[in-house]
């Protein structure tokens, strides 16, 4: 006769109580917790939190501080930006903090750490983007960071940044057929011509001489006489006329024997002679040629679909308690 499995008949009745005790019965262990959140809740009122993520407090001062930092970033400061404007900036800064926590909160709960090295070329790219030590102390002290303890800040950023890239890395991947499919779904219109992006356009190499407003008859002679002496001008390199401003581009667009010198023309710069050396005529690009952007641009698409899924994910099994009230 075989013995009962006395263990998983134990865990089973035990899980059965749970269940029927948060669920069904509504017993004292759902009370309890019941109690501990409605305090929390009233703690976090009463303090002027705006946030419980997890029971973990979001303060207004964290907020202040967020919104701080997303306008220095775009060179403004808070003084600057209408009250309407800036309530409705602290709303999303608050929607990122909150999702800052909950990625810290799991990364932190793995105990997930990124690997030394790139943590330490991190921490230099940082660092060598400013000219001086001065001028790295006070963007940190611009966006909050304690100077003492600067490193060890920002390779935690590191760290919660590389955790979400390895949770969402494998719906991020793209597969060469799904690359070609993308190039052949929208390489023309639906008049059949092709996209910006999906061929090079006409380009001309040059070099001018540029004489002043008043120097049309300068500008007139030097053409009747040739090119002459190539000292003279200027090397423009290669140039898409659809990139020129209309007053130069327009000359150029006229050209219909290449190479040579065109009539003198006159922009807001003066008086213009131009020499078109060489021609590369407009021609579609083949995948080959566009294959890595294409890539990189079903990559980012795919990256913000999957980690909105995954904050998503994240959301719903949290905790969450907003005090709009106190924001």
């Amino acid at each position: 006769m075989k013995k009962l499995p006395w263990r998983t008949v134990i865990y089973l009745a035990v899980l059965g109580w749970l269940v029927l005790d948060l669920k069904v019965c509504h017993g004292p262990l759902r009370e309890a917790m019941r109690s501990r959140r409605d305090a929390a809740v009233a703690e976090a009122r009463a303090r002027g939190w705006v946030a419980l993520v997890n029971q973990e407090p979001l303060t207004s001062e964290q907020v202040d501080l967020a919104v701080e930092r997303h306008l220095f970033q775009r060179g403004k400061k808070v003084g600057e930006i209408p009250e309407k404007n800036l309530a409705m900036i602290r709303r999303a800064v608050l929607q990122a903090l909150i999702d800052d926590t909950l990625v810290r909160q799991h990364a932190d709960g793995e105990k997930f750490a990124a690997p030394p090295e790139e943590t330490a070329a991190f921490v230099e790219a940082w660092k060598s983007g400013f000219a001086s030590s001065g001028d790295l102390a006070e963007r940190a002290a611009a966006q909050g960071l304690d100077p003492a303890v600067l490193d060890a800040e920002l390779a935690r950023i590191w760290s919660r940044k590389r955790w979400l890239e390895r949770r969402v890395a494998p719906g991020v991947v793209v597969t060469e057929e799904e690359a070609k499919g993308w190039f052949e779904a929208n390489r023309a219109g639906e008049d059949g011509a092709l996209r910006p992006g999906f061929f090079e356009p006409t380009k001309v190499h040059v070099r001018q001489i540029v004489f002043a407003s008043g120097d049309e008859a300068a500008a007139r002679e030097r053409h009747a006489g040739g090119v002459g002496p190539a000292d003279d001008f200027t090397d423009l390199g290669w140039i898409a006329s659809e990139g020129l401003p209309e007053e130069f581009a327009g000359p150029l667009s006229d050209v219909d024997v290449l190479p040579g010198l065109l009539e003198p023309f006159r922009t807001h710069l003066g008086w213009h002679l131009v020499e078109v050396l060489e021609m590369e005529a407009e021609r579609p690009l083949a995948y080959e040629e566009i294959r890595g952007e294409i890539v990189a641009h079903l990559e980012t698409v795919r990256t913000e679909e999957t980690v909105k899924l995954l904050m998503g994910k994240l959301r719903k099994v949290a905790n969450l308690h907003l005090f709009p009230e106190n924001l």
